[in-house]
């Protein structure tokens, strides 16, 4: 019961974050700023709409991975796995469509996967495809871009070829030499807390809320960043790499990168450049963001050793950037 009394504090700090959020914009933007009402409102209706899209994905996808991560063990996870090494990258690939666990989460589990014997190549493999296949983000993707149905499976199909294609490099530069960093703490979860529960639902709900929560603060942030680049002249810089095959591609991945969206509501932030970024654009940031960001980053830092995990972020770079202009290139979207 104390967990879910966190939970509920939790929540109501944020709402009074988005609050503050919003209520500071117009405040500032009228008295400090000396804005345009009729912007602040129009920047207040696209930022309301990016939240109220999102949310019931965010909060869908949230209770599903806390059932898996309570009910679904690691050691059945690893039976899945096939004994032949490529069959099972190519497996792991496709296990997200099983095991929907968004990038928030992931890394906790590929970790304690290797700890029981997984090759690391088969869960980076699963760890980079997971968050991009799994239903819920197909769901997403599919709402978000209702008239572009192309782009659903431009981000699956490219996000398993990515993935697998990451795994075999691993398992050639690497095979199976230990990659975890052994100092790790991995007695508790991923929040740094050991949680005590007095029913499978209190954890559940538990689960559910913290990975809500945190995924929540990402959503308004980049709903947020997302409503100013729509709504101001910033736009009409970036729209000076926009068309560019190459450009277009290198600002929105490192776009993606840095604004760190949980790939259950990131559809919706890409949504947002359709009439100014080129395809291979808006791929790259449907792909390259729930594969690496800033806040896994820190964590792949902390879980594996710093070459690998630098080895990894470079080939997620050159991958989906290569793939990200090829599609700009090809003949087939012109």
């Amino acid at each position: 019961m104390e967990n879910l009394n966190e939970s509920r504090y939790s929540l109501l700090r944020l709402i009074l974050f988005l609050l503050i959020i919003f209520v500071s914009v117009n405040l500032l933007g009228v008295r400090v700023f000396k804005l345009d009402v009729d912007y602040l409102n129009s920047f207040s209706a696209v930022f309301i709409s990016i939240i109220l899209e999102a949310i019931p994905f965010i909060l869908l996808g949230s209770f599903i991975s806390a059932v898996i991560q309570v009910f679904v063990s690691d050691a059945t996870i690893k039976r899945l796995i096939p004994k032949n090494r490529i069959v099972a990258i190519f497996t792991a690939s496709l296990l997200g469509l099983f095991i929907p666990i968004c990038e928030c989460g992931i890394i906790p589990v590929v970790r304690r996967l290797i700890k029981k014997g997984v090759p690391s190549y088969v869960a980076i493999t699963f760890m980079l495809s997971c968050p991009i296949i799994n239903p819920v983000v197909i769901l997403s993707t599919y709402n978000a871009f209702y008239d572009m149905k192309y782009m659903v499976a431009l981000r699956v199909g490219f996000g398993i070829l990515i993935s697998v294609l990451i795994g075999l490099l691993l398992w050639y530069l690497e095979g199976d030499k230990n990659v975890l960093n052994n100092t790790f703490e991995h007695n508790h979860c991923s929040c740094g807390h050991s949680h005590h529960y007095s029913s499978r639902l209190y954890e559940i709900l538990d689960h559910t809320s913290h990975e809500f929560l945190d995924i929540g603060k990402f959503l308004i942030f980049g709903a947020f960043i997302s409503s100013i680049m729509q709504t101001s002249n910033v736009r009409s810089v970036i729209a000076n790499y926009s068309s560019d095959s190459f450009l277009s591609v290198m600002a929105m991945g490192i776009f993606a990168y840095v604004i760190s969206l949980c790939s259950e509501a990131d559809a919706f932030i890409a949504r947002t450049f359709v009439q100014q970024f080129t395809v291979g654009s808006l791929v790259t940031f449907l792909i390259l963001g729930p594969m690496i960001d800033i806040k896994n980053t820190l964590i792949l830092l902390s879980s594996f050793k710093k070459r690998f995990a630098l080895e990894l972020i470079l080939l997620i770079f050159l991958l989906c950037i290569l793939f990200g202009t090829f599609i700009n290139t090809s003949m087939l979207l012109r």
